[in-house]
């Protein structure tokens, strides 16, 4: 008969269990130890926190000629193999906050009362027993196939509240991003239209930027007030106003592509900072450019600023230096100079 108990397990006691090789880490169908340092150490530092994590499978057994209870691991190898090597002094403690006593320390370096709370740390766990081998290798692929990892800001939305983040938050409701199909219905779900809202909005503001860095300092530095806010949202309303004036066409590549979107965007902000104001420019005229310009991108062995763009907006294009690139390029395209 085939039963799942649920339960817990401290880690003194899987400790325990491993020692006395009672506790199989690897059966046949598990992945090698794939986790890096940062990764074990951020794990540790959770339950240090005594923060919950994710629950643990194992296939529990018992020997026919000793009574002995044994156990594999189905779902949860890499936590415990995360876990033990802490303990076996293989990685410090880089991703604890600098101010804890335990930071960069090695568990054998732990005050006794950091050890205590690892060893008496209780781990939920679904105990499974009298299922098959072709049963337990199908609870595992069920587990593991459609495990989908956090995206970038998916995590600052866990991690962050404050201002900024209410911003950024309110810029990506704009119905610019649906109206002309710039994300898709699953980038949606994932978030992206509101990264690259706030995104937009530090361009607007500072120029280009390196994607990461700029908008983790974003919404770490303005959680409590925001101040700019208004300036960007009414610089970053006004550029999209007159791109959906001059880009009328839901094709068009420079409107629909966030890469592009950025460059044209960035544009806009060079030229009427440093050349004539936008009431000057005229969208008829960009339009035409961006046909001829599509079409230089098109050709087989583009020259000159196409091909600058092009490898601008193929490779590292949430940096600073391809980005720039693509400003500069779509500059020239609104001044008339391409």
């Amino acid at each position: 008969m085939t039963k799942r108990s649920p339960t817990t397990k401290d880690v003194a006691l899987l400790r325990q269990l491993q020692n006395q090789g009672q506790l199989n880490l690897s059966p046949e169908f598990q992945r090698n130890s794939v986790w890096p340092p940062a990764a074990k150490a951020y794990l540790i530092d959770t339950i240090l926190n005594d923060r919950p994590i994710p629950l643990f499978f194992l296939q529990r057994s018992r020997s026919a000629q000793t009574g002995q209870t044994s156990y594999s691991v189905i779902d949860g190898q890499q936590r415990l193999r995360a876990i033990f090597d802490f303990m076996d002094d293989r990685f410090r403690l880089t991703q604890s906050d600098k101010k804890q006593p335990y930071y960069r320390k090695l568990y054998s370096q732990l005050p006794a009362q950091f050890k205590d709370r690892l060893l008496n740390y209780d781990l939920v766990v679904d105990e499974l027993s009298g299922y098959n081998d072709p049963d337990i290798r199908d609870m595992f692929i069920r587990m593991n196939k459609y495990v989908v990892k956090l995206s970038p800001q998916e995590l600052r939305h866990a991690k962050h509240k404050g201002a900024f983040f209410a911003f950024a938050e309110r810029l990506g409701r704009l119905p610019f991003w649906s109206k002309y199909g710039v994300f898709s219905k699953s980038q949606i779900q994932r978030m992206r239209h509101i990264e690259f809202a706030a995104e937009l909005a530090i361009l607007v503001l500072e120029g280009p930027q390196d994607k990461k860095k700029s908008l983790d300092l974003y919404y770490v530095n303005y959680r409590d007030k925001f101040d700019q806010a208004a300036r960007a949202q009414t610089a970053l309303n006004k550029y999209l106003t007159w791109i959906a004036k001059a880009v009328p066409d839901l094709h068009q590549r420079f409107i629909r592509k966030p890469t592009d979107l950025y460059g044209l965007i960035g544009a806009l902000r060079m030229v009427t900072t440093e050349a004539k104001p936008l009431s000057k420019l005229k969208p008829a005229v960009l339009r035409k450019s961006l046909q001829s310009f599509e079409s230089a991108l098109g050709e087989k062995a583009p020259k000159g600023d196409a091909a600058r763009y092009i490898l601008a907006a193929s490779r590292q294009t949430d940096n600073i230096g391809p980005r720039s690139t693509r400003i500069e390029v779509m500059a020239k395209l609104l001044l008339g100079e391409f």
